[in-house]
C-alpha cells in the first residue's frame, strides 16, 4: 500500500473510506470530479488515492476550489446511517420497496484485483465501470494473484515459474516491439511528437497484451446503486474462488459504511454456489471434446471453426420490427398488427423499416423498437478482447472457465516483428501448466492463462444494441481482435436480413490503428 503523509491523510480521509485496503469509496466529490478521477484509471499507473492527491493538489481544473465549495467536513459515518436507518429499515426491509435502494449510489475502487476479479465484478450489468487500460499502459513486472489453494499445492513453483516467465518476455519485447512499430510506422508529416509516441506505445502494448496472464493486477473503478451492490455482494460471496469471496466481504465492509440497511441481505447464497457445484458435475459428462493443438490460426484450418456464429434469430424479424413500428404509431393490438404485416408486400414493408431508419446519422442510437428482435451469437474470442466486448453488458452474456483447449490468438505483427517463435513457447508452457493444475483445481488454473488464449461466450443481443456494439467496436481506432469479431456478427446479420442490418454502420477499413 501507498506511503502518505499525515497531511495527504487528513485530504484523503475526507474523500475515501480507508487509507490500508484495496477495497475502498469514494465519497464527497463533485461529480465531474469523481468521474475524471476515475477516468484516469485507464491511463494512469498510480493508485485511486494517488491521483485524488494529484488533482487536488494541481492547478490546471482548479478542483480543490470546486471540492472545497462541494463538500464539508470529514464524512461522519453514524450521523449518516442513523438519518437514514429507520427510514430504510420500514420501508425496503419491512414493506419490500427494494426499489428505493437504486436511489442510494456508491463509487468503489478496486485496487490490485487480478485481471480474473475484474471481469468477474463486471458482470454485474446495472453499474458503471473504468479499468486499467491493457492498450495504454505497460503492467509492471511479475505483479500478479497468487491464489492461496495453488502456493499451499504441489503447483506454487510451476505457477510461479510459468507467471514470470510470461511477465519476462513481455518485457523483453516492449522495448523492441516499439522499436518495430516505429519503424513499420514512421511520425506522419506535422504529428505531434508527443501524440506519437503515445499511438506507438498503443501498437505495442496491443500487440505483447496477449502476453500477460489472467493473473495480472489491475485497478477498477465501479459507481452502483445498492440494490445492484447487493445482488453483486452477494454473487462475489458466492463465488468458488476465495479472491471474489475476499473482495465480497472488503466490499460489503465498505458499503455498510454507508449504506448499511439497504445492503443487509448482501450474504452468502447457497442457490447460487450450490448450483455451480452440481451443475458442473452433471454437465461434466457433456463436455468431452478432442484437445486443440497449436495456435488459433491452425485450430481454423484444422477444424474450419468460426470465431462468430449466428445460432438462433427470428425468421419472423422483419414482421416483427414492422409490427413494433406500427404498434407504437397505431391503436391495433400485436395480433392484428401482425397480420397486417404478413400481408404487406415487400415495397411496402421496405419502405416502412426505412423511413424508420434512413434519417440515423452514426452518432444516433436507433429508437427503442429495435429491440424486440433478438439475435444470439457463440462466439470464440481471445481474452484479451473479451475484456473489450464484455463491457456491453445490455446484452446477456454466458461465459464458460477459461481453457486453453480453444487455441490462442498470435497478432501477426509479432510474426513480422519475428517474435513467433518466443510466443509460441510462452504459450506452450502456459497450457502445459494449465493443464497439470485444472485436473485438480479448475478454477485456479485460469489465473496462468495468458490473454492470448480463446474463450467461449454465447451473447444474446437485441437489435438496437447490436447498432452501438458494431458501431462503436468495428472502427479503425478498435483493437483488431474485436474489430473482427464486430465484422462478423455484421457478417452473420446480413446473411439472414440484409435489409434490417444494411442501417448498421460497420467500419472495415483497413490500416492501422491510431490507438
Amino acid at each position: 500500500m501507498q506511503q502518505f503523509s499525515e497531511t495527504e491523510k487528513q485530504i484523503l480521509k475526507k474523500h475515501v473510506s480507508n487509507l490500508d485496503n484495496n477495497v475502498y469509496l469514494i465519497f464527497n466529490l463533485p461529480p465531474e470530479v469523481r468521474a475524471v478521477l476515475f477516468a484516469y484509471v485507464s491511463r494512469s499507473p498510480l493508485s485511486f488515492r494517488e491521483n485524488l492527491l494529484k488533482l487536488l493538489k494541481g492547478k490546471e481544473l482548479n478542483v480543490s476550489n470546486l471540492v472545497e465549495k462541494y463538500s464539508g467536513e470529514e464524512l461522519d459515518f453514524s450521523k449518516a446511517n442513523e438519518s437514514a436507518k429507520a427510514f430504510h429499515e420500514k420501508w425496503v426491509v419491512g414493506y419490500g420497496h427494494s426499489s428505493i435502494a437504486e436511489h442510494a449510489v456508491a463509487s468503489i475502487a478496486f485496487e490490485d484485483v487480478s485481471i480474473i476479479a475484474s471481469k468477474v465484478i463486471e458482470d454485474n450489468r446495472l453499474a458503471s465501470y473504468t479499468e486499467k487500460s491493457t492498450r495504454y499502459q505497460v503492467f509492471d513486472k511479475n505483479r500478479y494473484y497468487k491464489p492461496k489453494k495453488i502456493m499451499d499445492s504441489k503447483f506454487s513453483g510451476g505457477y510461479e515459474k510459468t507467471c514470470n516467465n510470461l511477465f519476462d518476455l513481455y518485457w523483453e519485447l516492449t522495448p523492441k516491439m516499439m522499436d518495430f512499430i516505429k519503424e513499420k510506422y514512421p511520425i506522419e508529416a506535422g504529428m505531434n511528437e508527443k501524440l506519437y509516441e503515445s499511438v506507438s506505445k498503443a501498437r505495442a502494448c496491443d500487440n505483447l497484451r496477449y502476453l500477460l496472464p489472467s493473473s495480472t493486477l489491475t485497478n477498477l473503478a465501479m459507481t452502483a446503486n445498492a440494490r445492484v451492490l447487493e445482488h453483486a455482494i452477494r454473487k462475489m460471496l458466492s463465488n468458488p474462488l476465495d479472491e471474489m469471496q475476499e473482495l465480497g466481504f472488503k466490499l460489503k465492509q465498505e458499503v455498510t459504511k454507508v449504506i448499511p440497511v439497504l445492503v443487509k441481505f448482501a450474504d452468502y447464497n447457497p442457490y447460487i454456489a450450490n448450483t455451480e457445484k452440481k451443475m458442473y458435475a452433471i454437465c461434466e459428462p457433456y463436455s468431452a471434446e478432442k484437445p486443440v493443438k497449436g495456435n488459433a490460426n491452425e485450430k481454423e484450418e484444422n477444424t474450419a471453426e468460426k470465431d462468430v456464429t449466428l445460432v438462433d434469430y427470428d425468421k419472423e424479424a422483419e414482421n416483427k420490427l414492422i409490427v413494433a413500428i406500427l404498434y407504437r404509431f397505431t391503436h391495433k393490438n400485436f395480433e392484428s398488427l401482425l397480420d397486417k404485416a404478413k400481408k404487406m408486400g415487400e415495397k411496402e414493408k421496405l419502405k416502412i423499416i426505412d423511413e424508420f431508419l434512413n434519417e440515423k446519422s452514426q452518432f444516433d442510437s436507433p429508437l427503442r423498437e429495435l429491440e424486440h428482435l433478438n439475435y444470439a451469437f457463440d462466439v470464440l474470442v481471445d481474452y484479451g478482447a473479451f475484456r473489450d466486448i464484455q463491457r456491453h453488458r445490455m446484452c446477456t452474456q454466458t461465459n464458460q472457465l477459461e481453457t486453453t483447449k480453444n487455441g490462442y490468438s498470435l497478432p501477426e505483427e509479432l510474426i513480422e516483428a519475428g517474435f513467433k517463435k518466443e510466443f509460441e513457447n510462452a504459450m506452450l508452457e502456459a497450457k502445459e501448466t494449465f493443464e497439470k493444475i485444472a485436473e485438480e483445481m479448475p478454477y485456479e488454473a485460469q489465473y496462468v492463462v495468458p490473454l492470448a488464449y480463446k474463450k467461449r461466450v454465447l451473447m444474446t443481443w437485441n437489435l438496437r444494441e447490436l447498432h452501438h456494439f458494431i458501431r462503436l467496436r468495428s472502427r479503425k481506432e478498435g483493437h483488431i481482435s474485436y474489430r473482427k469479431i464486430a465484422w462478423h456478427m455484421y457478417d452473420e446479420l446480413i446473411k439472414v436480413h440484409p435489409f434490417i442490418a444494411k442501417y448498421i454502420a460497420c467500419d472495415k477499413s483497413e490500416g492501422p490503428s491510431r490507438g
